[in-house]
C-alpha cells in the first residue's frame, strides 16, 4: 500500500523524466539536429599523456585545468 501511494505521488510530479522512469511519459525526448563535433587542436601548454588506445595517430592531452583531450599527435611522435 505504501509503494502503491509514493507511486502516486511521483506520478504528480511535474518532471518529464520521472514519470518516463516509470514507464508513464515520454521522457522529454528532443527533436535531431544534424551538425560536425568541432575539430580538436593542441595548443601551447597543453601537456602530452600518451598515445590514443583506439585512434591511431590521435593523443591524449590534459589542458591547464585538469581537462582530457584527443587531438592529433605532433609530428614526429614516437610513443
Amino acid at each position: 500500500m505504501m509503494g502503491l501511494s509514493a507511486l502516486v505521488l511521483l506520478t504528480g510530479c511535474r518532471s518529464d523524466v520521472l514519470p518516463a522512469v516509470f514507464g508513464l511519459g515520454s521522457g522529454g525526448i528532443s527533436a535531431y539536429a544534424p551538425g560536425k563535433l568541432p575539430v580538436v587542436v593542441a595548443h601551447d601548454g597543453d601537456k602530452l599523456l600518451g598515445q590514443s588506445g583506439t585512434e591511431a595517430g590521435r593523443c591524449i592531452y590534459e589542458n591547464g585545468v585538469g581537462r582530457r583531450f584527443r587531438a592529433d599527435c605532433p609530428a614526429g611522435y614516437k610513443p
